[in-house]
């Protein structure tokens, strides 16, 4: 009896419900109060206008506006509304927040929970969506087993499903997209339509709208990406720049941040990969490896600050910076020689005349702390030798885009080859030339033999003359 007399106190002093209104003046700092003989149950001071009550209100669960509702002003404020054929259980706190209009049946529309002003305030059918903050999930229509929290967090979600956004306007334009997970403010901001990307970190993958299946973690991390799919980025600003590339693997702090269009790259290491725009299929591993490539494709750089001698060539390996010494390996390399990767197969014109050319030398590395004798050619002078047998265009030689001088020694075994097939002819030619001599020598050695045995006799018969 006592709750259902404060109840209708309550109704008489704050709502119409009643067609009279009781009129009390207190003194200055006067108190108002419902008692019994020990118990306060509420109490009106007017020192400060606080309304004190000293027990529960009870809302009953209502499947209309004028049940169970505490408005603000003329604004729904606190309420638990359901639809009528639904399982209900919905709980809403905020101005605005839910709505009378919510249908459907069973589970349908029920199990929201919707904290802040104007969250889940066009719900309709949605069901298991759990907002926090201004706006959140705020035009939800029949997206269900979304989280949302942040103000303006899925915001603008109508029937996407089992989307989880954590932060200032994080996932704010998604409306059919699903299977979405952003965390951090602005992530996956304008994503719309697409579907299963992952977005841990401010801004990353701010600018998405229909890719999907991609993974980004950092700061800005693939900020620019539009429609490009299943790409990972993990760093700050991995991928930044990436529109519609895809099936990109990036970790690294910058790594790739330039690349737009390329897709199906791997960089791993800080700023891997940093000038990339559209190179596809290229691989860096290391710190600043691949640093040059621009627009190439298929290159492999692996070490660190590893630049390769174009950055718009494709089909280039470099393994290790300038400052390497030494570079091993257990067994023997085996290259590639099927003649079906070969065409304009003619015999080498570079032979014994190019080998003689060269100027083989001995040196030490710059980089070599040990100072170890070296032996080999100067590139710059096998060039000069090249040049001197019309043989210019040789892949035998290579100039970065540094200006950097780099010789291909696996080049010069066919001319050495040849040089020894050349010396052998000439060395058959001598020696049939030889075995000619012999053959003469021994003809004259018989003429001599017969020389002498007639001289002998002639010798005899002047003898007998005498």
């Amino acid at each position: 009896m006592k709750t259902i007399l404060i109840l209708t106190l309550l109704i008489v002093m704050y709502g119409n419900a009643l067609s009279q209104n009781i009129t009390n003046t207190l003194g200055a700092n006067g108190l108002f109060t419902i008692k019994d003989g020990t118990t306060t149950y509420l109490s009106l001071g007017l020192t400060n206008g606080y309304l004190s009550l000293n027990r529960s209100i009870t809302l009953l669960y209502t499947t209309n506006s004028g049940t169970g509702v505490i408005y603000k002003g003329t604004d729904r404020f606190i309420h638990n509304y359901q639809s009528p054929a639904s399982f209900g259980e919905n709980t809403f706190v905020g101005i605005n927040s839910g709505n009378f209009t919510m249908s459907g049946s069973a589970g349908e529309s029920s199990y929201n929970t919707g904290i802040g002003m104007y969250s889940l305030f066009t719900n309709s059918t949605g069901y298991n969506n759990t907002a926090l903050g201004h706006a959140s999930l705020t035009y939800n229509n029949t997206g269900y087993q979304n989280t949302a929290i942040g103000t303006s967090s899925l915001a603008l979600n109508s029937s996407g499903n089992n989307n989880t956004a954590v932060g200032f306007r994080s996932l704010l334009a998604n409306t059919t997209g699903s299977l979405n997970t952003a965390i951090g403010s602005f992530a996956l901001n304008l994503n719309t339509i697409g579907l299963q990307n992952t977005a841990i970190g401010h801004f990353s993958l701010f600018s998405n709208i229909t890719g999907g299946n991609n993974v980004a973690i950092g700061h800005q991390s693939l900020y620019s990406n539009g429609s490009g799919i299943e790409n990972t980025a993990v760093g700050s600003s991995a991928l930044y720049s990436n529109t519609t590339g895809v099936k990109n693997t990036v970790v690294g702090l910058n790594s790739l941040p330039s690349n737009t269009t390329g897709s199906w790259n791997s960089a791993y290491g800080l700023e891997s990969m940093l000038m990339n725009v559209s190179g596809s299929s290229n691989t860096a591993f290391g710190t600043y490896s691949g640093i040059n490539i621009t627009t190439g494709n298929n290159n492999i750089a692996l070490g660190y600050f590893v630049e390769l001698p174009s950055g718009t060539s494709s089909n280039q390996v470099k393994i290790g910076n300038s400052s390497i010494s030494y570079a091993g390996i257990q067994v023997a390399w085996t290259i590639t020689s099927d003649r079906k990767w070969k065409e304009n197969i003619v015999t080498s014109s570079l032979g014994l005349r190019f080998i003689n050319r060269l100027h083989p030398v001995s040196y030490t590395r710059i980089n070599d702390e040990s100072k170890k004798t070296e032996y080999g050619l100067i590139a710059q002078e096998v060039e000069e030798v090249l040049k001197e047998e019309d043989a210019e265009n040789s892949a035998m030689i290579t100039v970065t885009d540094e200006g950097n001088y780099e010789l291909r020694y696996n080049d010069l075994i066919a001319p050495m080859v040849k040089a020894i097939q050349e010396l052998k002819a000439e060395n058959d030619v001598l020696k049939a030339k030889v075995e000619s001599l012999k053959t003469i020598e021994v003809r004259l050695e018989k003429l001599e033999k017969i020389f002498k045995q007639n001289s002998n006799s002639l010798n005899v018969n002047l003898a007998e003359e005498k």
